[in-house]
């Protein structure tokens, strides 16, 4: 996508951003360049990874096991005793296989995405005519729940709860579903219950109470929202909102627009309000890194798959600005998938 900033344009979006975002944001936050060039090597990802080679992919887990998987993975997120895995390559599939590889009992076409509960013990998936399954922790466990009014294909955003079984476990268990579809966000809940996400023209991410994405999207970038418990608390046209810290404080905000190979920038905002307490912004030569696949790993550190200087490695950054390898640089062509993915949470 081509960008064509006009002067006039340029002022009127500063002018909406200043009045949308909180006093605090961009330009007062901690700043460091992601230069990934020359880092010293730390301890490996602590939450599940994937990596490609010769022809093979395995996932690696955080106890050492390593589960073979079709080398057209795309996404995975931890469930029991295995995996459920996303491929890519024609429509996308979904299903459960265990730690060895075994495959479970079904096998999904789906939309693209999986959306993980906070804890983990909910993987959904979603599909054409909005139709949205569940698999738990007992595995390949699949629950069906009722269908958003989505014309065309889902895809799973985000969960709310840890049991989506009504009628099992101590009262008040239950989940909610948030989905995209082409127009518009949905969710759908264990009690039977869709409707409309407010505010929201698509989910980004969500957490607990904590539900983000994007109200508005054009040529020129878009805006965002935060919410909790269905009120809005803040806004932003600076970042668009992606994966939630384990402890609810942040949320990280990658550019409002994208274009090229990859971002080269990503921000750590405050859940709360928004503002900015750490960037880590582009070299201006342009010889820093371009970024895939943020995910927190722990409350004080997110994981990156990173690209710089025709290598691909997995870097994981601090909220006080550090920085390291968690799997040290491959070579790599920029035209080929990257040979490592992170685990959804």
């Amino acid at each position: 996508m081509t960008i064509v900033r006009t002067a006039v344009l340029a002022a009127t979006t500063l002018v909406l951003a200043s009045a949308l975002a909180p006093a605090t944001a961009g330009e007062q936050a901690a700043r460091t360049v992601l230069d990934v060039s020359d880092l010293e090597q730390g301890a490996p990802p602590e939450i599940a990874w994937s990596e490609r080679r010769s022809g093979s992919t395995v996932i690696h887990g955080t106890d050492g096991t390593r589960t073979p998987v079709s080398n057209r993975l795309d996404q995975f997120a931890r469930m029991g005793s295995g995996y459920v895995v996303q491929t890519i390559g024609g429509r996308p599939t979904t299903r459960w296989i265990a730690a060895d590889g075994t495959p479970g009992r079904g096998e999904w076409r789906t939309g693209y995405g999986l959306a993980v509960s906070p804890k983990g013990q909910v993987v959904a998936f979603a599909g054409r005519a909005g139709r949205v399954w569940t698999i738990d922790q007992e595995g390949d466990r699949v629950l069906r729940f009722n269908r958003p009014p989505v014309t065309g294909t889902a895809h799973a955003a985000a969960v709310t709860g840890e049991n989506c079984k009504e009628g099992e476990g101590d009262p008040g268990f239950g989940c909610s579903i948030a989905v995209n579809g082409p127009h518009r966000a949905f969710y759908t809940s264990s009690h039977g219950i869709v409707d409309t996400v407010p505010h929201l023209r698509q989910t980004d991410t969500g957490r607990g109470r904590w539900l983000g994405g994007t109200t508005s999207v054009t040529d020129f970038g878009s805006c965002s929202a935060m919410l909790r418990s269905w009120q809005v608390k803040w806004r932003t046209c600076d970042n668009q909102l992606s994966d939630i810290s384990p402890d609810n404080r942040h949320v990280l905000g990658t550019p409002a627009y994208a274009d090229g190979f990859g971002p080269t920038a990503l921000d750590v905002l405050t859940t709360s309000d928004g503002s900015v307490v750490r960037s880590f912004t582009s070299a201006r030569d342009g010889s820093s890194a371009t970024y895939f696949d943020e995910v927190w790993e722990d409350a004080a550190h997110v994981l990156v798959v990173t690209y710089q200087d025709g290598k691909w490695a997995v870097v994981r950054l601090g909220v006080d600005g550090s920085m390291e390898y968690a799997v040290a640089p491959r070579r790599g062509s920029v035209d080929a998938f990257s040979p490592f993915r992170l685990q959804t949470r």
